[in-house]
Parts: structure tokens; sequence; C-alpha cells
């Protein structure tokens, strides 16, 4: 693993507004195909682009796919806008840094109202990534086994963290 380029990210990160950023390696995070049915079945509308929204079966093989990644960065924001923004930033210098697989992933926040669900097409289709849960990652464990605290929103309009990550190689 680069390290300089592990500090570079990390640091980038900080510096944009992350208020945390752990290097990760994949044996840390929790894959867990039930996270496909709180997809399926809880929410309410999701991203045109999540791998749930086309059938099972490729959520399964987005999980796979993931598994080839080694290591990666993963985020905790306090808004959902901010945590994609970052994300991208990140994926780009991990991108530009010769790592031509990174690939970040985290909610849409690019229109007050989703434009998909409005006329049928993406503003911003290149910066639209599949959340960490569509890709199979139990993101409670995930996180709680990186000694991180992350709690269940109880109310709507709640404080939320926005949990964001990069697989870089």
């Amino acid at each position: 693993m680069n390290e300089t380029l592990k500090h570079q990210l990390r640091q980038l990160a900080i510096e944009k507004g992350a208020l945390r950023a752990e290097i990760f390696t994949l044996d840390q995070i929790v894959f867990d195909q039930r996270t496909f049915l709180k997809c399926l079945f809880g929410c309410p509308g999701g991203m045109p682009y999540c791998p749930t929204k086309q059938d099972v079966a490729n959520s399964l093989v987005y999980a796979d796919i993931m598994k080839n990644y080694n290591w990666g960065i993963i985020l905790c924001t306090d808004n959902l806008k901010a945590g994609q923004q970052i994300t991208l930033e990140l994926e780009s210098a991990a991108f530009l840094a010769g790592c031509h697989f990174a690939f970040g992933a985290t909610e849409c926040e690019n229109c007050e109202i989703c434009a998909f669900d409005a006329c049928g097409q993406c503003a911003a289709p290149k910066k639209v990534r599949p959340p960490l849960y569509a890709l199979g990652i139990d993101v409670y464990t995930t996180v709680r086994n990186l000694g991180w605290e992350l709690s269940v929103v109880q109310h709507k309009g709640d404080p939320a963290k926005n949990i964001t990550a990069v697989f870089v190689e």
C-alpha cells in the first residue's frame, strides 16, 4: 500500500471538512447481503443508479466486484452534499495518483429535487455513485468495528452522520 497516498487522501478529506477519515483494509469492511433487503423494501426511492434499482442479481455482482479492492478511505461528515463532494474529490485524487480503479461510494445530493424523479433524466450522471449499503456493505457494523460511534436516526430531521468511502486499490 502506498503510505504517501494514504496520508495525502486522509489529509485532503480532513481539509475539505470530513469529521473523520480513516484508511481501511478490505478485511475491515463488513459485507452482508441483508443490506439489499433494506434497499429493496425499506428505501423510499433511492437513486436511479443504485444497483438494487436494477435487480438483486446485479447487486450481488457489485458486492463481489468491491471485494477486488485491498484498501481505501472511509469518511464521516455531517452533511450529505459535503460528503458526496469530498468523496468525489478523493476518488479523483486517487485516480490522478495512478489508482485507475479508484471508486467512491456515496449518497447523491446533487439536486434540491432529484432531476431523475422530476423529469426522468439525471442532471449530473458523472457525479452519481452508489451508497455503501447498495454495494452490500453493513455500514453500522463496519464503522463500529473501526471504533466509531454511529446511531440510527430516531426521528426525521434529527442530526445524522453521513458515511462514505473511496475504494482505492
